[in-house]
């Protein structure tokens, strides 16, 4: 009797672990890691990074966030970018620049983040030369690595529901460990 107590004890408790993880996983935050060159020298591959999911519904994204998004068309991968077109913002990349209009201002994109000698060239989705309306609810999301990147150049702009969440905190390697701002 006793040895069939203790078996359903831990039987509980691993369920309960596991509802608990399931639930903070698909909720809360999510630890991914980062491949490929898209985001370098920001983020390399073999990176491990935490994903906080909360305010998504609560906040809005900024300009320059990196983020977690389903990327179209790749059944269900997760792809690490930053957002750096908002909802109702003309977006026209030209000149190995990205150019925003909103509210009347006219500027070209400051992106510290990307090497100076980093070219941001057009793709299939958002040509170069020709200005593009981000509509209500939905982002423009380049890589750093722009010529390594595959962004809404190729894709086209993502809704809010695409994101998975924000890059909070990098904890792998050691070596990098920072929050992300």
């Amino acid at each position: 009797m006793r040895i069939k107590s203790i078996l359903f004890e831990i039987f509980e408790t691993f369920f309960v672990s596991l509802v608990v993880l399931l639930i903070i996983n698909t909720f809360i935050g999510a630890i991914e890691q980062v491949w490929g060159a898209s985001m370098e020298p920001a983020f390399y591959t073999g990176e491990r990074i935490l994903v906080e999911k909360i305010s998504k519904g609560l906040l809005k994204f900024n300009r320059g966030e990196v983020v977690i998004i389903n990327a179209p068309s790749t059944n269900g991968k997760h792809y690490i970018k930053r957002i750096v077109g908002l909802p109702g913002d003309i977006v026209k990349i030209y000149d190995c620049s990205v150019y925003i209009l909103r509210d009347g201002n006219k500027y070209k994109l400051d992106e510290p983040y990307i090497p100076s000698e980093e070219c941001t060239r057009g793709g299939n989705e958002i040509r170069n030369g020709r200005s593009i309306r981000i509509q209500t609810d939905q982002y423009m999301v380049l890589g750093d690595n722009r010529d390594n990147s595959v962004d809404s150049r190729v894709f086209g702009f993502l809704t809010k529901d695409d994101i998975v969440g924000r890059v909070v905190f990098r904890f792998w390697p050691l070596s990098r460990l920072s929050f992300i701002s």
